[in-house]
């Protein structure tokens, strides 16, 4: 990533001090040429992207189905316990993006729909166990103390986000440095597998008479698991960037971009983006 942001710092210095060899292209205002950006616009872009995949409570819905109706799971949440950790899958992107600018001297305000594809693959697995007393739905006096083993593997896969974004620049020159937000629509495949057992040994309270203990309970191991392909993820995109005109017609730029997905099946994705693109303004 540090490389490939490197690149672009370079290709915007070649290109702020090329020649002005396509000084007709511009409006003159004053002694310094400007650029119109409004209007259409599309182009292309390649970039890279980072993320981070939280997975601590990904097989959740698994476990809260096989505890269902329990107190120990209406006491002791045990679902929501973290059981697996983070991953912080990378890949080269690609993709297109078209958008409209209005211009008002210097400010520039515009809607674009930015496309980007990628391969993002994760896998996470944790096993876990603990222990506690409960006494919900018990007889007075009765205290079951137990000891809890859960294991479970979470996968992710994600290959498209696009994002629909206002922006808001302000034009220097050539230059049109922005900050967009906006929201985002990603499209991700999840798989969850958990194994869940416990025992379970009563300790009454001391009285007299004394109690005669429950019977020891032994549970599991139970499976359960689930699968979702091609689901849809919804969140929130937030950016800066800054164009470059070429000529009348011809820009390049670069930008960073930072998503938040909204949790789903337990997973919570965030991504971070840095990008060179070209685009033609109609």
């Amino acid at each position: 990533m540090a490389r490939l942001m490197r690149w672009v710092i370079g290709a915007v210095v070649v290109l702020a001090f090329a020649p002005r060899a396509f000084a007709q292209d511009f409006v003159l205002r004053g002694a310094e040429p400007a650029y119109h950006w409004g209007g259409l616009y599309v182009g292309g872009q390649i970039g890279y992207t980072s993320s981070v995949v939280n997975f601590s409570t990904a097989v959740g819905p698994e476990i809260s189905d096989i505890l269902r109706d329990t107190s120990i799971e209406t006491d002791e949440q045990i679902s929501q316990w973290s059981l697996l950790g983070s991953r912080n899958p990378t890949s080269t992107s690609y993709g297109a993006f078209v958008g409209y600018n209005y211009e008002w001297e210097s400010v520039i305000l515009g809607m674009e729909a930015n496309y980007n594809h990628f391969a993002l693959t994760a896998v996470s697995s944790g096993a876990l166990q603990r222990s506690f007393t409960d006494s919900g739905n018990l007889p007075a006096g009765h205290n079951y103390f137990y000891t809890m083993n859960v294991s479970g593997e979470s996968a992710f896969s994600m290959t498209d986000a696009a994002t629909f974004r206002a922006r808001f620049g302000w034009q220097a020159g050539h230059f049109l440095p922005y900050f967009f937000a906006g929201l985002a629509v990603g499209r991700i495949d999840t798989a969850t597998a958990t194994t869940l057992s416990y025992t379970a040994v009563d300790y009454p309270d001391s009285e007299t008479p004394p109690l005669t203990p429950l019977n020891d309970l032994a549970v599991g191991p139970e499976t359960d698991g689930a699968s979702q392909s091609g689901q849809f993820t919804y969140g929130f995109a937030t950016g800066l960037g800054i164009d470059f005109a070429i000529t009348a017609n011809l820009f390049v730029r670069g930008e960073f971009e930072y998503i938040y997905f909204a949790p789903i099946d337990g997973i919570q994705v965030s991504l971070s983006s840095a990008r060179v693109g070209a685009g033609f303004k109609f």
